[in-house]
């Protein structure tokens, strides 16, 4: 695919808000993802950016007008642009770093599943006297999750050349 140089190019090709249903529904569900956002904000352990994103793209779809807003906005307005000017496309230290990022979080994550819920009071070198309620189902999957984001951002997310 070439690179599209104009954002009336990108807009043609990637804006979706061709019906009004369509506008309705993103626009609904970004104002959902919005309020859940603006409740992590004051409740402790809720996330909030995790819902922001989301609705930031929500909007972004729900309209013309939106979409070439966050393709131009001046903070990220540029990552934007060229990520739909190439076809959808990371840099190639993007997607080392997002695939690190993963197998980092995944990691540290499964860890402290595994730490609460499997081993518990025990003793780490006496797995005998591990006395969590998970035999470790729940670390298990969250290394499995993050090695399908690994495999997914890998390779099926196309690279920029």
């Amino acid at each position: 695919m070439e690179r599209l140089e104009t954002v009336d190019d990108i807009v043609e090709l990637y804006c979706v808000a061709s019906s009004p249903g369509k506008s309705r529904l993103y626009v609904g569900l970004g104002s959902l993802f919005l309020v859940f956002a603006v409740i992590g904000v004051w409740v402790p352990g809720w996330p909030t950016v995790s819902w922001a994103v989301p609705a930031a793209f929500l909007f972004s779809m729900s309209s013309e007008g939106m979409f070439r807003l966050t393709l131009t906005n001046r903070y990220f307005g540029s990552a934007m642009f060229d990520y739909y000017a190439t076809g959808k496309t990371i840099p190639q230290h993007a997607k080392y770093a997002t695939v690190g990022l993963i197998a980092l979080m995944a990691s540290i994550s499964s860890y402290f599943v595994w730490l609460v819920s499997t081993k518990g009071d025990g003793v780490l070198a006496d797995p005998s006297s591990w006395n969590g309620a998970d035999p470790g189902f729940g670390a298990g999957t969250v290394i499995l999750v993050g090695l399908i984001g690994m495999w997914y951002v890998g390779f099926r997310v196309p690279t920029r050349e």
